[in-house]
């Protein structure tokens, strides 16, 4: 290359000629070419613009830094190494904490109503919980000797052989010891079993059945004691039904003893107050031994055994997470194999490949993870839970914060090969890196600050798991711009250093041959052709680069694009309007994991057939007064009223007993005392038959101590009994309760009739799906509220920066389209709100300002140091040279990264990889394709109407000059 100085201007050259290349410097501005200038009309020229003082401050800043970070490079790697190691242990010995009703929105009611339950179950700490469903092998029925004894077996091994220290005695305890309230739930499959035995054997020998044995579902009766059968015996099949076309026929039993055909499942109940002083892990360890033992130790030809508790599903949930972390270092492989050879087919445009351009792609990659670990740790030393939902946040730092290093990569390569046509005497590595930060860094600030204000509005909605992923991303994205400026700067600087020693080594085997006007001809003797590849390269991108500019703004190209654009965004409305909500267990489990399977059970076998609404009577009252009782028996007498209701058979509301056992007890009295006659006394003095002293008398009895889990007492100050508070259920059944609508609206039933009497007995229901039904209201609100709150954070931060109402409209529509086109295209896909959803798009919808931001940054910077106007095409070339590469890189380099979480079997896993990529790929088309055509159609427009503008205000001047000749000759 030949380069003319003139030693009377201090060696500094006066003429130069711009490299625009796939990074074109905006501070290097000279008129535009002839060609160019032809091309272009005058009249589309936009005039010179000048930074902001914020700019102007930040560019200051940063400058200021980069020199900084180029004296004490080693150092800030040093620093930035050793937080990352104590944040990242700190990280390994946090133990997975998981919230089951972390994803209810906030202020849903069901979160008041599970409130009063724990309240009420859990005073002194969460008990034991454990539900066991038994199947069996052959698909056949349970209710055949063999089966029943087995369970029966299998009760009884639980309840004995499983301990747990008690902290008050010093002694281990079984379930049958420390159990106080429930301990007789599981009695009617023992009763069931031995009543069976007696009438088949009385069958079998020619005998008449014992009519003191009714073995009917869904109440049985077994010498005279009457007991449900509800709560142990699913999917049942009675006598005048047909079979289900996948349950056989074998275990059936003969309907004259039972009105029970077959029942495929019977469930386990243990249910216990915390009672033994246990801590919480002693507690999560007597569950997770229960079912670790039926899931590895186990082994049965006749049955199966699923269990189901607190602690088993948040094992499972942690599970599921972990399973994602070892995809990482897929992820890391991929990414860095793409960064590794898009860099070095940069640094070969550049004519700069060294084996530094390494150092260059493996911090690009690491600077995340970095990032994520020192963030996470920070948060954890603060006190953050470590949600399993976190696990995601490395994949979506990494995606992001790539993004930023490409862009400085490709910044550094420019800068350098300017530096190498064009030299300066200032020139150093903190001169390289003060150019690089101020021709990226507010780019990269305004991305940081758009997705940060985009996980902070997110942390504000939604629900407690969407806000401990969004604080989690919100601290990893802030950790990461400062690592970026600090570590991923410093690896440059040191990178750097070696690259410029390099090119001094070079510059010293160069022939200097002078000529006789007093010209330098500087000539490369070692390598001839050395600027042969770049400038072929050169040449045709920079060919590709205007003629895909001139065909993106042409007339009918870009309205074309802009018409399809309307039509999208359209089809993407239609799509949302079709919206589904909806939140299964399996989407928060591995695909592998057994409560997938109990949750098809339960949906397929126990809700059509028993769905149970849960009272809390939380103020009973004086119950002695006969119409506080009528108010109350009236709750209950509507709840079993509706038309899914079993009907009082199904009811367990204490009080009937109470009031048998409280009559009862007069009898005997009056007998006692020799008095004749009905008990009318207590109702003739207008008083119920109710007395709380009797209660602690009546729990103790063997027929009624089931209620003891129903009811909780205290004493006053004089030792009387008082009822404090107590529950009662009722259940109901329909085949259409199997979808998520028709449960949400008998939810909205039983609330309307338990707040008729909310302010009498302080009311509430509670039912186990109400977490998840009430998304089905919350849900949209929360969506919308988030993404505009969102767009409005991210376009006033955009403002900010830029301070060009046209480009910050343009940009924020192009986001506001790719949220739009999100969510309509999962739509159309068949894809169902959730909160694992829309953590997913609060997530990307910060990741969506990235490409759009950049590509509008540069087309507004393009002019901020022209010495001219630019015409639109113009500032098009220079921003797709500076961000077209890098975009493209990084979006490949994302997507691959992502891909690899299609191999862990989650749904939080496969819908981050959905909505990710799609919000890529949207980013592509809007930054390099929508953006520039728009850009296109509203700079004629604006001619359009600054033409019509000129032409009516010549018309005028044309019109008053012909009026005032026309007066001048008269």
């Amino acid at each position: 290359m030949n380069l003319k100085v003139h030693p009377e201007n201090g060696g500094k050259q006066l003429e130069k000629t711009v490299d625009v290349g796939p990074n074109f410097d905006s501070r290097l501005t000279t008129p535009p070419s002839s060609s160019s200038a032809s091309s272009d009309s005058s009249s589309n020229m936009e005039p010179p613009q000048e930074e902001t003082r914020l700019m102007k401050a930040i560019a200051k800043c940063y400058r200021a830094w980069a020199h900084f970070i180029a004296n004490h490079a080693v150092g800030t790697i040093i620093f930035c190494t050793i937080l990352t190691i104590v944040c990242t242990i700190k990280i390994v010995k946090t133990p997975q904490e998981n919230d089951i009703a972390g994803y209810t929105p906030y202020g849903a009611r069901s979160r008041d109503e599970y409130e009063v339950r724990q309240e009420f179950f859990a005073e002194n700490g969460a008990g034991v919980n454990i539900f066991v469903l038994v199947l069996a092998k052959d698909g056949g029925s349970l209710l055949r000797d063999d089966y029943l004894n087995e369970t029966i077996q299998i009760n009884d091994h639980v309840v004995t052989n499983f301990t747990i220290l008690n902290h008050h005695t010093g002694q281990r305890e079984s379930y049958s010891q420390f159990c106080y309230s429930f301990c007789s739930i599981n009695e009617p499959i023992r009763h069931f079993y031995n009543g069976l035995r007696i009438q088949e054997s009385r069958l079998a020998a020619g005998e008449a059945l014992n009519e003191r044995i009714m073995l009917n579902y869904p109440i049985s009766t077994l010498y005279g004691r009457q007991m449900s059968l509800q709560p142990n015996f699913f999917g049942v099949t009675l006598a005048n039904e047909a079979l289900p076309s996948n349950t056989s026929m074998v275990g059936t039993i003969s309907p004259s003893i039972s009105n029970m055909l077959s029942s495929r499942m019977l469930a386990l109940h243990y249910k216990a107050e915390r009672v033994g002083g246990w801590t919480d892990m002693e507690l999560k360890a007597y569950e997770m031994a229960i079912s670790n033992y039926f899931q590895f130790e186990y082994k049965s030809e006749r049955i199966r055994v699923l269990t189901l508790s607190t602690t088993f599903v948040e094992s499972e949930v942690v599970r599921g997470g972990m399973r994602m972390l070892p995809f990482l270092i897929v992820g890391f492989a991929i990414m860095f194999t793409c960064s590794s050879i898009t860099t070095f087919l940069s640094a070969a445009y550049f004519e700069q490949i060294s084996i530094h351009k390494f150092s260059l792609a493996f911090a690009a990659c690491v600077c995340p993870f970095m990032a994520c670990g020192t963030a996470l740790g920070l948060l954890f030393f603060a006190g953050v839970r470590f949600g399993s939902v976190l696990c995601v946040t490395p994949f979506l730092v990494l995606a992001i914060g790539v993004d930023d290093a490409y862009l400085m990569i490709h910044s550094w390569q420019r800068v350098s090969r300017r530096l190498k046509q064009y030299p300066v005497q200032e020139d150093s590595v903190g001169y390289r890196l003060a150019e690089v930060l101020t021709d990226t860094g507010p780019a990269i600030l305004i991305s940081a600050s758009t997705n940060i204000l985009a996980d902070a509005v997110g942390s504000f909605t939604g629900s407690p798991e969407i806000t401990l992923l969004c604080i989690g991303n919100m601290g990893a994205l802030f950790v990461d711009f400062f690592f970026q400026i600090t570590f991923y700067t410093a690896v440059m600087a040191v990178a750097g250093h070696f690259e410029i020693e390099a090119e001094k080594k070079q510059k010293n085997k160069l022939q200097i041959e002078i000529g006789d006007d007093n010209s330098v001809n500087i000539k490369n003797t070692c390598c001839k052709n050395s600027g042969t590849f770049h400038d072929t390269v050169k040449e045709n991108f920079s060919d590709f680069i205007a003629k895909y500019v001139e065909f993106i703004t042409s007339k009918t190209m870009s309205t074309v694009v802009c018409l399809l654009w309307i039509g999208f965004v359209v089809f993407s409305a239609i799509g949302i309007s079709k919206l589904s909500i909806s939140l299964t267990v399996e989407k928060l489990f591995s695909s592998d994991s057994c409560l997938i399977e109990m949750d098809h059970l339960r949906v397929a076998n126990v809700i059509p057939h028993y769905t149970v609404a849960t009272v809390f009577i939380n103020n009973p009252g004086d119950l002695t007064d006969p119409k506080r009782l009528a108010r109350l028996n009236a709750l209950v007498a509507e709840m079993e009223s509706l038309p899914e209701s079993w009907g009082s058979n199904s009811t367990n509301y204490f009080l009937k007993d109470l009031l048998s056992y409280e009559k009862l007890k007069n009898e005997w009295e009056r007998e006692e005392l020799g008095v004749v006659g009905s008990n009318e006394t207590a109702v003739a003095e207008g008083r119920t038959g109710f007395d709380a002293e009797d209660l602690p008398t009546f729990l103790k009895w063997p027929e009624y101590e089931m209620w003891r889990g129903f009811v909780k007492l205290q004493k006053d100050k004089q030792n009387n009994t008082h009822l404090q508070k107590f529950w009662f259920t009722t259940a109901y059944h329909g085949d259409r309760l199997v979808k998520w609508f028709e449960r949400g609206n008998i939810l909205h039933r039983w609330r309307q009739i338990v707040d008729k009497y909310k302010d009498e007995f302080n009311a509430s229901v509670y039912h186990d799906d109400a977490i998840y039904l009430d998304l089905i209201d919350n849900m949209p609100t929360d969506t919308w509220q988030s993404a505009l709150a969102t767009l409005s954070c991210m376009a006033f931060i955009c403002f900010v920066f830029m301070y060009n109402k046209f480009t910050v409209f343009v940009s924020s529509a192009a986001i506001a389209s790719i949220m739009t086109g999100m969510l309509g295209i999962l739509t159309w896909q068949g894809v169902s709100m959730d909160p694992i959803m829309m953590a997913a798009m609060i997530i990307s919808i910060g990741f969506s300002v990235d490409i759009p931001a950049h590509v509008a940054y540069h087309y507004h910077s393009a002019g901020l140091h022209a010495d001219h106007a630019l015409t639109v095409q113009q500032r098009l070339r220079h921003c797709l040279s500076s961000v077209g590469f890098p975009a493209l890189q990084a979006a490949l380099s994302t997507n691959l990264c992502v891909l690899s979480l299609l191999f862990v079997p989650i749904y939080m896993s496969h819908i981050f990889v959905r909505i990710m990529c799609l919000c890529v790929i949207l980013c592509i088309f809007h930054g390099l394709i929508i953006i520039p055509a728009v850009f296109a159609v509203v700079d004629r427009i604006a001619r359009f109407c600054r033409h019509s503008r000129k032409r009516r205000k010549t018309l005028q001047k044309k019109e008053q000059s012909s009026n005032s000749t026309i007066n001048e000759s008269a």
